[in-house]
Parts: C-alpha cells; structure tokens; sequence
C-alpha cells in the first residue's frame, strides 16, 4: 500500500538525513557573501583587491548615520539629500538590460567583521535603505554595497561614541533573502552575468554539461510538497564551501529557484552554506501548476536549469496499488526523524 511504502520511505530518511537548525551567531553566511564580493570585485570591476570609495561615485557610497542614543545604525545608498546629490536608482525589471539596483548593503567592525547584513528588494523606491541595530563591543562601523552591475563600494568608517559591552542578545549576522516581488529581478540580473564573461551564454547550462551543477526537483508522494538537490547523488553533488573567516575562496549554490509552465517563479531560496554538504531545499507545489523546472546560480560556474518535471494528481492513499511509489532521499533535505517521531515511528 501507498501509507507502507511511505513509512518505508521515512524509515530511509532518517537513516541518511541530517537535520542542520543554524543560529545567526554560528552562521558563516554573512563572511561568505563578503568573500564572494572581494572575488567578484577583483574579477569583474577594479583588476586589484580593492572596493570603490568616495570620490569614485557618489550615487553608489553607502553613508551611515547613528541614532541619538549611538544603538541603531542607517546607512543610505548615494546623496540625495544634498544640493545636486542623487540616490542610487532601484530599478525592477525582468529584462536583464535594465535591471539595476543594490543588491545588499552591509556594514563591518573594527575587525573586518561583518555585523549586517541585508539583501535589498529593488521594487521599493530609493534611495537603497538599512537599519540595524549597533552590537555590543563595537567601536567603529565601516558601511558597504553592492551594485549589481557597478559592483562593491565602501563608505566612511564611523566611529561609536559610546560602545556598549557585549551582550548575549546582541543581534548577528546571518542569512538574508530576496523578498518574493524581487525574485524576477534576481532572476534577470543571473541572466544578465551568465551572458558576460566568464559564462558568455544567452540561456543557462544544462545537465549535458553535467551532472554536479543541475538542480533536480523530486515530487513527494502527495503531489503537495517537493525538494530540489544540486547534483546527482550516483555521479557529483556540488559542493556548499562557504568562507569562515572571509578569506577562502568560497564555491557554493547562493540561490536556487523554480518556475512554473508559465515562467512564474514560485519559489526562490537564498542558501547558507553553513553546516552543509549539498545544496537542497523544499517548497510547496502551487495549486495550477502543470510542469516545474529549477534553477540554480553557482557562484563561480553560473545559472543552471534542471529538467522539467510534470505535476500529476496525487494518488489517494487508501489505493492498494503503490506500483508508481518511489521514494527518493536527499541528504540534509529534510527532518526525516521528525517526521517519524511526528506519526509515532
């Protein structure tokens, strides 16, 4: 029956899952984006291991300001708010010529470390905006940004009036994702850098170009839910090497999404490749949707897309027939000894 072989199928899964739960104080997310923008700065803008600074660009430096009470932290991308000044624009778009926008703003301490972090959605009016709240422990903060096409600038270095011990519920750095009305921007933005060097291709790679790279959705047996994984598990899974302490080369999935057979995008999901081994994630399968097909940006190697996977209607579960069960494992996907604990396993 359909109920056995899904037990047997949750059996499997706990046997082989690990189930990763990260704080914002253990995750290497924040380190690893501002290792990736050092690389991309260095390959792709300034030829040397440097950002923009004030004089290169105003629209693009990021100011930061404090509150009376030295707590809270605003940075704004650009000058606006000075004779002839002009904020950074945000310009949504799906077409990847005209999209335009500051993709994340975040700030560092007096140590190099990065403390905030946020990924920006460009459909909300400039100027480009962060809050923050100032940790415990800090005497300096140092503001950046990053352009999607004029890549990473840096602001004035600020200095703490009053710095504050460190406190337990001082908040930290961690993941920060694109909100769901960025998402076609995000995406156009990968299509646009897949055409530039070093990918130079007008659509994304595919699975004839291997295995390791391709994102792959596999149905749960309820028609309902479904998991993505990079990689194929009997040839290469792509590694998820993030950047600890914002020095190593990181190489790792950033974002995977899915489209619809309309070309919605009905998922998106920024990755932390903190505590992991593969790139993987789960999403509800929207009511309507007749095929899916996932997407996944590498860092270093570009924008792939998986096959194309029809949705069929769910089979009831009290049919005897299970001859079009499969159960499928992914490793780090989901809780599988949740799941079994939850029906008494």
């Amino acid at each position: 029956m359909i109920r056995s072989t899904f037990y047997a199928c949750l059996l499997a899964l706990a046997s082989t899952t690990t189930v990763v739960v990260v704080n914002a104080a253990d995750s290497e997310f924040c380190p690893t984006l501002s290792a990736d923008f050092n690389r991309r700065q260095l390959a792709d803008f300034s030829g040397e291991a440097v950002v923009y600074e004030e004089g290169s660009s105003a629209k693009h430096i990021p100011f930061l300001t404090l509150s009376a009470d030295g707590q809270t932290g605003t940075i704004v991308v650009g000058n606006g708010d000075d004779d002839e000044g002009v904020w950074h624009p945000m310009v949504a778009s799906e077409d990847p010529e005209t999209v335009h926008f500051i993709t994340h703003i975040m700030v560092k301490d007096q140590d190099d470390n990065v403390v905030a972090l946020e990924a920006l959605d460009p459909t909300i009016a400039a100027p480009a905006t962060m809050t923050f709240s100032v940790p415990g422990g800090v005497t300096t903060l140092t503001p950046f940004e990053w352009c999607n096409k004029h890549g990473l600038y840096k602001g004035t270095t600020v200095t703490i009036p009053n710095p504050t011990t460190v406190d337990p519920s001082d908040p930290s750095c961690g993941i920060s994702a694109f909100e769901t009305q960025a998402w076609e921007s995000v995406h156009a933005d990968f299509v646009r850098l897949q055409r530039m060097p070093p990918h130079n291709s007008e659509v994304p790679f595919t699975e004839t170009g291997g295995a390791k790279h391709t994102p792959y959705i596999t149905l749960d047996a309820d028609g309902k839910t479904a998991s993505i994984l990079v990689g194929d598990t009997a040839v290469a899974v792509h590694p998820m090497n993030g950047s600890p302490d914002g020095e190593v080369q990181p190489h790792w999935i950033t974002e995977v999404y899915v489209m619809d057979q309309s070309g919605e995008i009905v998922t998106m999901q920024t990755l932390d490749s903190t505590g992991v081994f593969t790139a993987t994630a789960e999403f509800d399968v929207p009511e309507g949707a007749e095929t899916l097909q996932a997407y996944a940006w590498c860092n270093l190697h570009g924008l792939w897309q998986g096959p194309v996977v029809e949705v069929v209607a769910s089979a009831s579960a009290d049919t005897e027939d299970n001859s079009g069960v499969a159960c499928s494992v992914a490793v780090g996907a989901v809780a599988g000894t949740s799941l079994l604990a939850a029906i008494g396993v």
